[in-house]
């Protein structure tokens, strides 16, 4: 995460009834207390500035007419919302109506218009508030375009909520903000939403505003429950316990003490809960409670909610405004826009068990699948589309407003044009160049195929996917490599200065890269490898978290085997570099090879290889592709006979060393520790001019450390060093 914010503190919640079926034992619940006292250990400073919001409310509420709100004749205040749909076209990515729909009733909540609040237990009906706020979808963007007051951005942040999935921010000195994802990350598991209260977010303005889940966009009243925490409101037993732990107060004089309830619906013991209110009644039917029985706010909850909303700290009086009102349009009709034309690429269409993933990369010219695009158009009603497809496409152009089925004769990258036209207010047109890749038939003869990536050239039949259209990806890399001058680079590096850094991290995304396919008949019985060398070091932290998996397949890319996944120093294997990492010696990289299951030895195999950024990567490149019997080491030294290879390097057990012999066939070599102490020796006579392996067993190193392995090969004194790493 980049973003600098001042300490603050995290309110989890879930709140109100559902309007689904009421399995309460699956509803999510808050963990806002052990966030809040988490935070206050760490920054207690924050507790200042809660304190002297809390004074300045405590001072308008001398000179308001307190009753005003309960009638409902307060001056109405009018705030400017933004909803931002992160998703991965799911059923998280929700519609234009639905989000119409749940503003309106949040803005009923808010102004007493819910019927529900018919249902509100006798002794509470007279003080139920009515805190005149109305919410509106802006209809001016910051740059005061027209918009209908709704973002969607493409993210895997979607299945990773947290702050990081906060994408799109608007100004919150304007705009509430507010988003919506698929799950929560797993430290927030338990969460439906959550919201910042005003001093916690006072130093923090990209993340101020609501976060929640998609299927609690409308679920009773869990987002006025999250607006409440915006307003300064906390849980009705306060923030001191958990519910049903212990009697807690809210600071609010109407709200009785209660120890709150977790989620049971409209229960008896809940709307008669006595246990905290000398044995009287609690309001568990309160917004701010977690009964999934909410019906009202209080008068003073009200109070208090106005009172904040008037108050400068987090900007809140900014929202209000008459010029900000203007400024974003929030009174304005809903303009008419042409809808926004946008697709995704869904499994690929086969007969029988279909893929497990999206289809960006199958072969051309193969009816057993074919490349499915969905249309995804938004932002007015759509009345027509029009697609059109490169490639030679067999269908190279369609009016489907679902989905397009199609195939492609040409190899290479396909273009994919949408246009989408609404009822009346016109037409726009999106055109992605490289949507997916329809790869060539032909293989290549695998058995001692190599690529060192010399060229650009050499990458043309090597796609490189960056899903989601960020920093972090594959690319084509002049200036450094193994065995030449340029190679394959992943950047994980988060680039403090580009703005899609700016939010979002990079846990949960993924980019793959892609070969041609390879022809593995012709290779002999035995082993059968792919090799290459990587080079990568991590940026923060004391340990790399990033990872590369590699996949097979012989269906044309329908369905793919993973048959490894490198990690740790294994990949990042220069460590902690607080700088962007490049590679300067041969010395930098780390062989890997990778044994291909017999079962994948056909006439059309493909390989994947898939990198899973974390928040403290840097960067990892990849050089001298090859496919062979032989281990990379083994590979290498026989290709360049005046090397000498020792590996696996870190070893934990046993490890090899790999020569060419002389023309007399005589080598001698032994093993130093970092003292300069033998701790093994070794003389022997081998076949003249030709390469040979040989064990080290584990057993001769004393304890892990840095040792030094010197070969004398005819005239020719060869070190190299070898790590141990003892188990």
């Amino acid at each position: 995460m980049i973003r600098k914010f001042i300490p603050a503190l995290l309110v989890f919640c879930s709140a109100a009834g559902s309007i689904y079926a009421q399995d309460y034992s699956q509803k999510k619940i808050c963990a806002s207390d052990e966030m809040y006292w988490k935070q206050v250990k760490e920054h207690p400073e924050v507790i200042e500035i809660e304190q002297a919001l809390e004074r300045e409310i405590q001072e308008k509420l001398k000179n308001i007419d307190l009753h005003a709100y309960a009638k409902g004749t307060a001056a109405v205040y009018d705030v400017p919302v933004v909803v931002h749909v992160i998703h991965d076209y799911g059923a998280e990515n929700l519609s234009d109506n639905a989000i119409y729909n749940a503003v309106k009733h949040w803005t009923d909540t808010y102004m007493e218009q819910s019927a529900d609040t018919a249902d509100v237990i006798a002794k509470f009906k007279p003080i139920i508030g009515n805190a005149q706020i109305r919410f509106h979808l802006a209809t001016k963007d910051p740059n005061g375009n027209p918009t209908k007051g709704i973002t969607r951005h493409w993210s895997y942040e979607s299945v990773n909520g947290s702050d990081d999935a906060k994408l799109d921010d608007w100004d919150r000195s304007k705009y509430l903000n507010i988003w919506f994802v698929r799950t929560f990350s797993p430290a927030n598991a338990q969460a439906a939403a959550y919201a910042y209260l005003p001093a916690n977010a006072n130093g923090q303005p990209y993340y101020d505003g609501v976060i929640a889940l998609y299927d609690y966009l409308d679920n009773d009243n869990t987002i006025p429950h999250e607006i409440g925490h915006c307003l300064n409101l906390q849980h009705t037993w306060g923030n001191t316990n958990n519910p049903e732990v212990a009697c807690g107060d809210d600071q609010v004089t109407d709200t009785p003490p209660t120890k709150g309830h977790n989620p049971q619906g409209c229960t008896a013991v809940a709307l008669y809960d006595t246990a905290c209110n000398n044995g009287d009644t609690v309001n568990s039917q309160n917004i701010m409670d977690y009964t999934y029985c909410s019906k009202m706010f209080t008068v003073g909850q009200v109070n208090r909610m106005r009172t904040a909303l008037t108050s400068g700290t987090a900007q809140r009086s900014s929202l209000i405004s008459a010029a900000n009102l203007a400024a974003t349009g929030a009174l304005d009709p809903v303009p008419d826009l042409a809808p926004t034309p946008e697709f995704s690429v869904e499994k690929g269409y086969k007969t029988g068990v279909p893929p497990a993933e999206r289809s960006f990369f199958l072969c051309a010219n193969d009816p057993t699948i074919q490349f499915q695009f969905k249309n995804q158009s938004w932002n007015d009603t759509v009345t027509n589309v029009q697609w059109t497809f490169t490639n030679g496409a067999n269908t190279a152009s369609s009016t489907s407003m679902t989905n397009v089925i199609n195939q492609f004769t040409q190899p290479g990258w396909v273009s994919v044009t949408l246009q989408a036209t609404g009822n009346h207010s016109g037409s726009k047109t999106i055109t992605r160049d490289s949507a997916v890749y329809a790869a060539d038939n032909n293989a290549i003869i695998g058995l001692s195929y190599v690529n060192d990536f010399d060229a650009a050239v050499e990458v043309t039949k090597w796609p490189m996917f960056n899903y989601y259209n960020n920093t972090f990806k594959w690319s084509w890399h002049p200036g450094a490599g193994y065995n030449s001058a340029s190679c394959i680079k992943y950047r994980a590096l988060d680039d403090r200065s580009n703005p899609e850094a700016a939010s979002g991290n990079q846990a949960g995304d993924y980019d793959d890269l892609f070969t041609p396919a390879f022809d593995l008949t012709t290779a002999p019985a035995g082993n059968l490898n792919i090799g290459f060398f990587t080079s990568g070091a991590y940026y923060t932290g004391n340990s790399p978290r990033d990872s590369m998996e590699i996949f097979v397949s012989n269906s044309c890319g329908t369905y793919w085997t993973k048959i490894a996944s490198i990690t740790g120093a294994n990949l990042l294997n220069k460590g902690k570099i607080t700088q962007e990492y490049t590679p300067s010696s041969a010395s930098d990289w780390k062989a890997q090879t990778i044994l291909i299951p017999t079962a994948y030895r056909t006439n059309k195999v493909f390989f994947r290889f898939r990198y899973h950024p974390y928040n403290n990567g840097n960067a990892c490149y990849f050089d001298r592709f090859s496919i062979s019997q032989f281990a990379t080491e083994v590979r290498e030294a026989m290709a360049n006979p005046n090397d000498v290879v020792v590996y696996p390097n870190p070893s934990q057990g046993d490890c090899k060393l790999v020569f060419t012999t002389g023309t007399d066939g005589k080598v001698s070599y032994d093993v130093k520790d970092i003292t300069g102490k033998v701790v093994y020796r070794n003389s022997a006579s081998f076949a003249p001019n030709t390469t040979t392996e040989q064990t080290i067993q584990g057993s001769v190193f004393p304890a892990s450390g840095l040792y030094f392995v010197t070969l004398i090969i005819a005239d020719q004194t060869v070190t190299r060093k070898l790590v141990i790493e003892k188990k």
